[in-house]
């Protein structure tokens, strides 16, 4: 579960930097970490947080 968050924040930051860096090395976490401990942990919260306001809004919908 941890690695499917990681992957999942490479790719919204991957999109939030408007797909201009390698989404290889987002995902791998190939870049310095600018809040967090690591790349990788960055990813993961990014993750945490995509999911979490996912599943919000479709508790908000379908509720």
């Amino acid at each position: 579960m941890y690695s499917a968050a990681m992957y999942l924040g490479g790719i919204v930051r991957w999109l939030l930097k408007g797909c201009k860096s390698n989404l290889k090395d987002e995902i791998l976490g190939h870049f310095d970490a600018t809040w967090g401990r690591s790349y990788d942990f960055e990813n993961f919260i990014i993750g945490v947080v995509t999911v979490s306001v996912i599943l919000a809004l479709i508790l908000w919908i379908f509720l």
